[in-house]
């Protein structure tokens, strides 16, 4: 990232207006909603969105651990990859040279590694760590502790650039929401806040919550669901709450925005719920199983992936909920799937990578939701491998090349290679 000059950098900040925010809110070029016609121009300086990548493994299967490096703290947050410009692959995993993978630890520490494990710089937070640091391409990263800090980060060394305390309850911090076109991040816990890009807060709503999980920004509207079984939807230029709407149970996993525009979210009574924007017009509502703790997915063909406390994965068709597939594991799915695109095509199917609580990665391929309908969800997904990583699996893994990077209570990272490395796979058309 290209830096400033200080005194460069404090003419910018005063000109963007990060001095103590006035009451009358100017508008912003916010993420702008998804549409039919052609996509709006975005504003300079704003990073281009990379495609998902593709996964760089093929058969034959062997899952098995090829490395791994420690922190000093339990990881339960997923692991951050923090993709670089990949002008260079490694010829062993197939992983971008100059990735930084972010690492979180609940002794309050941030690690930033290169792809070979070494050390590139440590933070502390001084407060527990069990949401994921979120990268803001060409802005910082950001950090949000378990007491509520919200500190941004130079990439290149970890150094903190500002933090600001915002109000929530212990272990109820959710994780950060950034908007590029807007230079704001959003926070959620005890109410929910704006904060700008050099740590003005623009405004905040007091509303009751808590917050734990994620929230999802589409144009104007910032939607957060949390454990007061309310799904609220804010104007994310004034913090005005537009509309709030009902649901059976609290949500502990957060908001899922779907490329359509929609949102959906399941709560602890293993209801799924999806609403239109800007609105939050209720348009389906269905049941998946006993308890959902953790967030929706999108899969690559736009099935909404939830996992199921009750040791399950469902899939359901984003337009009306009903069930594709119902997959059941032996444990309990608390972590976000990780959706993928395969390194073979594999006509009519989409692929997920799921964790489960007794330590397994699954892969499973799942009927796309544009072919025919299924007969019997249940058997509908294929089981391609598994492998067991010897300690409960609470979030997401991460996608590195041709490995999943994996965090574990016991401090450890483990870079797990599912199958047959096939470099050129990355090279496929989107």
């Amino acid at each position: 990232m290209t830096r400033c000059p200080r005194a460069t950098l404090l003419l910018v900040l005063a000109v963007a207006g990060c001095a103590p925010v006035r009451p009358a809110h100017r508008r912003l070029p916010f993420d702008p909603p998804p549409a039919a016609s052609a996509p709006p121009v975005a504003p300079p300086g704003v990073p281009e969105e990379r495609f998902p990548e593709r996964a760089a493994w093929r058969e034959p299967w062997a899952p098995r651990p090829i490395a791994e490096f420690r922190v000093t703290g339990a990881v339960r947050a997923p692991v951050v990859v923090l993709a670089g410009s990949c002008d260079e692959r490694r010829s062993d995993d197939c992983g971008c040279a100059d990735d930084l993978i972010l690492v979180a630890a609940l002794d309050g520490t941030l690690s930033a590694f290169a792809p070979d494990g070494t050390l590139r710089w440590r933070w502390s937070c001084e407060a527990p760590l069990s949401n994921p640091p979120l990268p803001a391409p060409g802005d910082a990263i950001f950090a949000r502790c378990d007491d509520g800090t919200l500190a941004a980060l130079d990439p290149a060394d970890g150094r903190e650039r500002w933090r600001v305390v915002r109000p929530c309850e212990a272990g109820m911090c959710g994780p950060v929401e950034w908007s590029p076109w807007a230079g704001t991040a959003f926070v959620a816990g005890r109410g929910v806040s704006a904060v700008a890009r050099c740590g003005a807060v623009a405004w905040t709503h007091p509303a009751p919550g808590p917050f734990p999980g994620r929230l999802a920004l589409s144009g104007t509207t910032l939607v957060a669901a949390g454990l007061d079984r309310q799904v609220h939807g804010f104007d994310a230029e004034t913090g005005e709450e537009r509309w709030r709407r009902w649901v059976v149970g609290g949500v502990e996993g957060g908001v899922l925005e779907l490329r359509s525009g929609a949102v959906v979210v399941a709560t602890l009574y293993g209801r799924v719920y999806g609403f239109g924007l800007p609105g939050g017009v209720p348009r389906w509502e269905t049941s998946v199983g006993e308890l959902v703790r953790g967030r929706p997915a999108e899969g690559t063909d736009g099935t909404v992936l939830v996992p199921v406390a009750d040791g399950a994965l469902a899939g359901l068709g984003p337009e009306t909920g009903v069930l594709r597939f119902r997959h059941a594991v032996p444990a309990a799915v608390l972590a976000e799937p990780l959706p993928l695109r395969p390194a073979t095509p594999d006509a009519g199917a989409a692929h997920v990578v799921v964790a489960d609580r007794d330590g397994f990665l699954y892969e499973l391929a799942y009927p796309d939701r544009v072919g025919p309908p299924v007969e019997d969800p249940a058997t509908a997904a294929r089981e391609l491998w598994r492998f067991n990583v010897g300690l409960p699996i609470e979030s997401r893994p991460a996608l590195a090349g041709a490995t999943l990077l994996v965090g574990l209570e016991d401090g450890r990272v483990l870079r797990v290679a599912p199958g047959t490395p096939d470099c050129t796979a990355t090279e496929d058309a989107p």
